[in-house]
């Protein structure tokens, strides 16, 4: 099963005390209000833990005497030690502060600043090399051209997650949506949601780690 927007929008006004129409068959018929929620309701789950299914891996091949590529959308990741996970053939780039003071050089790069969406190496690559950058994307799907997407709009927009947690994904998109569509927390309906929400995100976490689960995530 792959989770569309479609799908989750039926699903969400199937819910009880929803108020929607759930027998839509085109993005034609969706009401504004749901889409935000759902959107909404992703992006509050997706970017509240560090999901494994959401991190990549980002390669750059540099050029000689070339010092400005492409950076990920995304955060880059960092190791124990604090350390960005940005190498240059294996080797760790440290993260440079203060670009402003350095003087043009070619070399080996040993250091990396940001700059717009760039990534800007130094010294500037003497020769060809493989810079590898792991980072947690931004991106919460796919359209159906295949590109990133960061937030769903068209019926046919999907989710970018493993199938194995795809039940899991989708009920706790469903029940944050309910619950963030109802306006007061005094709602008699609130706290029921608020229990299966509270759930349903506990064990999409623990699931998304595959065997090995943190002790402090209870049920």
């Amino acid at each position: 099963m792959t989770i569309t927007l479609l799908d989750l929008y039926n699903s969400a006004a199937t819910q009880e005390w929803a108020m929607y129409d759930n027998d839509a068959t085109s993005g034609s018929e969706f009401e504004d209000s749901l889409v935000l929620a759902l959107n909404k309701a992703i992006l509050e789950i997706f970017s509240s833990y560090d999901f494994p299914f959401r991190e990549r891996t980002h390669l750059i091949l540099t050029i000689p005497k070339v010092d400005t590529y492409d950076a990920p959308q995304g955060l880059i990741k960092k190791d124990s030690d604090g350390n960005h996970l940005v190498k240059y053939n294996s080797a760790v780039l440290k993260h440079i502060e203060n670009p402003n003071t350095l003087n043009a050089k070619i070399g080996t790069p040993q250091g990396f600043y940001l700059k717009n969406s760039n990534i800007v190496l130094y010294p500037i690559p003497a020769e060809k090399g493989i810079v590898t950058i792991d980072y947690s994307t931004l991106a919460i799907g796919e359209n159906t051209e295949g590109k990133e997407i960061y937030s769903l709009k068209n019926d046919t927009d999907t989710l970018s997650v493993p199938v194995y947690l795809e039940e899991l994904v989708k009920e706790a998109i469903i029940t944050k949506t309910m619950l963030n569509t109802i306006a007061s927390e005094t709602d008699e309906n609130y706290s029921a949601y608020k229990k299966q929400a509270d759930k349903a995100y506990k064990l999409l976490i623990k699931y998304s780690k595959g065997v090995v689960a943190e002790k402090n995530v209870k049920i």
